[in-house]
């Protein structure tokens, strides 16, 4: 019985084996199962890697690398690190070694040939400053290289060569750019010429970093290292869409660049005029917080809440109110406070500007005309901002202040802030320094800090005897031409 069962399930089998063999052959490809799978995997991986090669070959010429050299004062102490020896028998010793002494400073960064003309886009914070600049081209050359305008705020600056068949960058356009796309940068990090590091665009539109009020950065995993600064970051066109500009520390992945878009209209102004006029409105804002909206009434999350507007300004002049808030420009949704800074300084100064606020519960259009930012704040009464030497920034030496530095009476003045390349800098003036004379006059509060300032003549040298730390040493500044 057993027998007679499987003779007739024999066939059977042999039928679905017959069926799944069919099935198998019109299924698999010829070359077996793994063979196409890879194959187009490979291809595509093959493929990329060659756009990337491609986009090298296309930039890597436009790029330079910038040796700028400058003379920069060096504080007793700080070659030897003055925070290792804090606490220990030798803090003072390293300290208060004496005055300050000059040294010769080399520094290296990278920049994109941008215009037939020798002009060249870098940072800033790579040229400013500089005695010297030699730029050194891809293919071989070098040129002393001439600085034609610089823009502390956005960190952006125009050198020019004198040299002919340069090869030249495309610039794209980074208000087109999507979070997501590839973005390569190239320049020399840690003095490495024609580095080449891939990642994608990590964010847009990146503020609140600390830089100054012009933020508007593009975030990217591409590797960014000293040294890049000032190079391109480019899409997978070969187009440049940033300038890079920095890095967190002690972040990884996360670089950030300057948006090609504000880098030419800053370009253009430096290349024409040698600086940068900005345009304004003359208003104060602030972003929006729950309490605020309660405070308000407002149903909406988004936008910028006038909180000042200044007398003769545009903003007074188009009726702006303080309470008002901007909820488009020009058509663009605002989001927050910054995009309005944002979206001005893309405009021209005496351009038009279309605003929509919402006003006591009912929105409503205002036009807005920019002015020039520096005339209209001179102009303001009262509120004009104090005039400055060699980049210092001074208060007075309150009680208070002179009890935190352990100043045996309140006078002089007190260092503040020092501009970025500027005399003072260069000279190794620093936050917490204490103005006692200026050009051998006594220097007992603010009024005659600026009194005595005030006589200098331009171009003219200037004597400081300052104390730091409760040491007292003399030095000279000179305006940075």
């Amino acid at each position: 019985m057993k027998v007679k069962l499987m003779k007739r399930i024999d066939p059977f089998r042999r039928w679905l084996f017959l069926i799944a063999m069919i099935v198998l052959m019109t299924t698999v490809p010829s070359g077996g199962w793994s063979a196409e799978k890879p194959s187009r995997s490979l291809a595509t991986a093959r493929d990329l890697g060659l756009a990337f090669v491609e986009v090298a070959k296309k930039v890597k010429p436009s790029v330079v690398t910038i040796r700028s050299e400058k003379t920069v004062t060096v504080s007793p102490g700080e070659e030897f690190h003055e925070d290792f020896f804090k606490g220990t028998p030798f803090e003072d010793f390293f300290k208060r070694g004496g005055p300050p002494t000059k040294q010769r400073q080399v520094g290296e960064g990278s920049g994109v040939i941008v215009d037939p003309a020798g002009y060249i886009l870098t940072n800033y914070h790579v040229v400013g400053g500089a005695d010297k600049l030699t730029i050194h081209l891809n293919d071989g050359r070098e040129f002393t290289g001439t600085v034609r305008g610089t823009d502390p705020k956005t960190d952006l600056a125009v050198v020019q060569v004198e040299a002919k068949d340069l090869p030249l960058a495309a610039l794209g356009d980074s208000d087109k750019l999507q979070v997501g796309e590839w973005a390569i940068a190239i320049g020399a990090p840690f003095g490495l010429e024609e580095t080449v590091t891939v990642g994608v665009l990590s964010a847009k539109g990146r503020s609140g970093l600390g830089t100054g009020t012009y933020e508007e950065f593009l975030q990217t995993d591409a590797s960014i290292n000293p040294g890049n600064s000032g190079g391109p970051l480019v899409n997978i066109d070969g187009e440049v869409i940033g300038i890079n500009a920095m890095i967190i520390q002690p972040g990884q992945g996360i670089g950030f660049a300057i948006p090609i878009n504000l880098a030419k209209t800053i370009m253009m102004q430096l290349i024409k005029e040698g600086k940068v006029v900005r345009p304004w409105v003359g208003m104060g804002l602030q972003d929006l917080t729950p309490e605020l909206m309660s405070a308000f009434a407002l149903k909406e999350k988004e936008g910028a809440l006038i909180s000042q507007v200044f007398p003769e300004s545009p903003a007074e002049k188009a009726g702006l109110r303080v309470g008002d808030v901007i909820l488009e420009l020009d058509g663009k949704k605002i989001k927050n406070s910054q995009e309005v800074v944002r979206e001005v300084l893309k405009r021209q100064v005496g351009q038009e500007i279309q605003l929509v606020v919402m006003r006591e519960g009912k929105r409503v259009e205002v036009r807005v005309t920019t002015a020039q930012m520096l005339a209209e704040l001179t102009e303001r009464k009262g509120v004009q901002p104090p005039k400055e030497w060699f980049g210092l920034k001074v208060a007075p030496v309150t009680p208070d202040v002179a009890k935190q530095l352990s100043l045996p009476k309140a006078e002089g003045v007190v260092v503040e802030g020092v501009d970025p390349g500027s005399g003072a800098q260069l000279a190794g003036l620093r936050k917490g320094d204490v103005i006692l004379e200026v050009n051998r006059q006594k220097i007992q509060d603010e009024k005659d800090y600026r009194n005595a300032m005030e006589k200098t003549k331009p171009g003219q040298s200037v004597l400081l005897l300052v104390n730091r730390g409760g040491s007292m040493f003399f030095m000279t500044l000179t305006e940075v031409k």
